[in-house]
């Protein structure tokens, strides 16, 4: 057999250095042999590197790169040999005899010939007791490192290392450090029971939404969007990105809410409209996708858990995000959701474990097949991979199609079973358990689900007397005004409070107190028309001041004429393109409609003052 690599004679190989066994740990030594006798095989000729790593129990690429690298000259001009066959961190270097050498060069175990050669900095080191957290190292360290680098310059030590190198050994003291506290760290008795939980989470562990995991993928597909030109026909212009955000239960896998988002980056408004989603009662959709069926059992838990749909946990586990942080999202939480935010590290996914593993399923399982999937690059200057047969240019998505995929996958997912479960399905795991002491389970989720996407503000009252300007009030650049407002000027300076749906800006209640209602305002023209959004009236708002060509001066309805602005603009600008296919995505497919405004139309308000139950008969 002709072997690929280049053949030495076994006196040759017997030529190279060896390390010693017994300067190994114990722990290690038979795999020290079997590496020895795989890299001898494969260097004399009697084996390929496949069959002698499945001969010898190795990983075929360790066994290449072993191969590879031991007949190069080591620094110390021979052979690196067999010991690239060490496995590392595992060699135990005996006791230098005489006065060590400061070492001239960066390389491995130079770290600790430094502090053989001085002693004092292996004290200073040893004293050093902060702690040192991933991340960036606190300034103690810096002072530290400091402190020895003065030390060697004051020896005239500038040619040898570490400072000879760019970081002055920086870099290599932290990771000794933090290395060393992991090899000396006391691990104590293995055998003596857990600590006693002082958490709230601690003791509620392993009981059926205790926790509830939530947080935004960015999905890997391509998207193309078909635009509608004012002028007739369509342009086809890619979406910067596409997110999911998911809400998934931790001890039955179960996904209890998720919604769709288009854009750059989402916001906590829809990061509240995930937890409304959760508390709503599921409905299977009215399918238009030919061929796409929901399986048997298929659902979320807000509608398949019969009397305990409306099942909540007790703490919401999210990462430190912008948008998680926002006291908009936080307010209408502890107000309409209740619970505990964990707030866990960004770009940590071990802290969330089993929303990041969903979002790894759903991408290799199901959304990389859709045209435009593909597999993003895992290291630097690599190119993602394309992954679906379907080029994206010739099946333009189409959102709300997405979406009913989306929806009949993860509620096929919760009636699929899943192994952690004993084969069993997230929704059946959790119909089994049932209702537990201390669930938390409030019986008014429809009103939750409401109350979750409103916010309660303060907002000044407005107006002059002197000029005729009616009482009024603001909110995010628009006036709001009623009849019950007018010839109140008492309340001219005053500050009220408003309960604000924050899907539908519309109109709003205005309150006496939390809980008294005063009146109900509505917008003015053009922002009575077509119901909208915080995040909607923003980015129109946005365009007006940029002074791009665009204003609501005048027009009926401000969202038709931002939706006709877009169409027009999407050809040559990418914002515009993206925020046109959120438009479609929010108006489930369909171009927003402008309806005319009904100002005389009666308006449901909360019932205020006393309430009375004398007259009422009780049965």
């Amino acid at each position: 057999m002709r072997s690929l690599y280049t053949c030495y004679p076994s006196e040759q190989l017997a030529a190279w250095y060896k390390p010693k066994e017994s300067d190994l740990a114990e722990s290690v030594r038979s795999r020290f042999r079997e590496a020895c006798a795989a890299l001898t095989s494969v260097l004399t000729g009697d084996m390929g590197i496949t069959r002698a790593a499945n001969a010898h129990g190795l990983c075929h690429k360790r066994l290449r790169t072993m191969v590879n690298r031991a007949p190069q000259l080591a620094p110390d001009g021979q052979p690196y040999g067999f010991r690239v066959c060490v496995p590392w961190g595992t060699y135990q270097r005996s006791e230098q005899e005489g006065d060590a050498e400061m070492p001239r060069r960066a390389s491995p175990h130079a770290m600790s010939q430094l502090l053989s050669a001085r002693p004092e900095i292996a004290i200073w080191i040893s004293d050093f007791r902060q702690p040192l957290p991933p991340g960036r190292p606190p300034k103690s360290f810096d002072r530290l490192h400091a402190k020895i680098v003065a030390e060697l310059k004051r020896l005239d030590l500038r040619d040898f290392y570490p400072l000879n190198q760019a970081d002055q050994g920086r870099r290599a003291l932290l990771r000794f450090i933090r290395q060393r506290r992991i090899d000396h760290a006391d691990v104590g008795n293995l055998d003596t029971a857990d600590a006693p939980p002082s958490t709230l989470s601690g003791i509620f562990r392993g009981v059926p939404f205790a926790r509830t995991e939530i947080d935004g993928h960015r999905i890997d597909i391509e998207a193309v969007l078909g635009v509608a030109l004012p002028n007739g026909g369509s342009i086809k212009r890619q979406i910067t990105s596409l997110w999911l955000l998911v809400e998934i239960e931790v001890e039955s896998r179960a996904i209890v809410g998720w919604i769709l988002r288009v854009g750059r980056a989402y916001n906590n408004l829809d990061l509240a409209a995930c937890l409304t989603k959760s508390l709503q009662p599921w409905k299977r959709r009215e399918l238009t996708i030919p061929g796409l069926e929901y399986a048997p059992g298929a659902g979320l838990p807000s509608g398949s858990l019969g009397t305990n749909s409306s099942w909540r946990s007790r703490l919401l586990a999210l990462d430190n995000a912008k948008a998680h942080s926002a006291l908009d999202f936080e307010q209408a939480f502890c107000r309409a959701r209740g619970g505990m935010l964990f707030y866990g590290r960004a770009h940590e996914p071990r802290s969330r474990p089993i929303v990041e593993q969903f979002f790894s399923r759903l991408e290799r399982g199901a959304l990389r097949d859709v045209p435009g999937g593909f597999e993003p690059a895992k290291r630097l200057g690599e190119n993602k991979i394309r992954i679906s047969n379907f080029a994206p240019n010739d099946y333009p998505i189409q959102l709300h199609a997405f979406e009913e995929l989306l929806d009949v996958i993860i509620a096929n997912y919760n009636a699929t079973p899943h192994t952690a479960l004993g084969d069993l399905s997230p929704l059946q795991y959790l119909q089994m358990q049932g209702p537990k002491a201390f669930a938390f389970m409030p019986d008014k989720a429809e009103e939750d689900a409401s109350d979750m996407s409103s916010v309660l503000v303060p907002l000044t009252v407005h107006g002059n007397r002197n000029e005729g300007v009616m009482p009024h009030v603001n909110y995010m650049y628009v006036r709001y005004r009623s009849t019950d407002l007018d010839y109140k000027w008492e309340l001219v300076g005053k500050t009220v409070l408003a309960r604000v749906s924050r899907h539908d800006l519309r109109s709003f209640v205005l309150m006496r107190t939390a809980t008294a209602p005063l009146c109900a305002v509505r917008a003015a023209a053009p922002w009575n028309r077509t119901p909208h959004d915080e995040t909607t009236r923003a980015l129109i708002m946005q365009w007006s001041k940029l002074r791009t060509g665009f204003s609501i001066t005048g027009v009926d309805c401000a969202i038709a004429a931002y939706v006709a602005f877009l169409r027009a603009l999407a050809p040559t600008s990418q914002q515009a393109v993206d925020q046109l296919a959120r438009m479609e995505q929010v108006h489930n497919g369909a171009p927003p409609s402008s309806r005319p405004p009904v100002i005389n139309a009666p308006m449901k308000v909360p019932p205020g003052g006393w309430i009375s139950l004398d007259d009422e008969n009780d049965f």
